[in-house]
């Protein structure tokens, strides 16, 4: 499968991504397609060969005129929204590794499926994941 990254999507989640082999994931400034419209992006990716557009810009669903040129070009719409909690570096986080750990089930999903299929990602929680322990204060786990 071949998914374009769209311009919102920070360029730094192209690694990760490209652990799933066997699919390819090229973001739009590596086409030089930077500031095109939706609609004339879609159009286009659709024309190249792309299965998928994976954007940061869940609007493009509401207006009806990009919604329409959605359908036109067949690609699968993979979607994250990150509302206003997401900013600087540990927002940067939160998008990629929601992005990077949905990814897989979203590939395998949009392989089974016999059509053009919308995809909405949900974004990590912004809490801590992680405990901290004082070795020299907690014997009893760290004899």
């Amino acid at each position: 499968m071949q998914i374009l990254v769209d311009e919102g999507m920070p360029v730094q989640i192209l690694d990760p991504l490209r652990i799933n082999r066997g699919h390819r994931f090229d973001h739009i400034s590596e086409l030089r397609w930077k500031g095109r419209l939706d609609r004339t992006l879609f159009r286009d990716a659709g024309a190249r060969g792309y299965d998928a557009i994976l954007t940061l810009d869940v609007n493009q669903l509401s207006d009806a005129d990009e919604w329409r040129a959605l359908r036109r070009s067949g690609l699968h719409h993979i979607s994250l929204q990150q509302g206003r909690t997401v900013r600087g570096v540990k927002g940067l986080a939160r998008v990629m590794a929601s992005v990077v750990v949905a990814m897989p089930y979203v590939l395998e999903d949009l392989e089974e499926a016999d059509g053009q299929r919308i995809v909405e990602l949900s974004l990590l929680s912004g809490t801590r994941r992680h405990e901290l322990f004082d070795p020299t204060r907690d014997r009893n786990r760290y004899p």
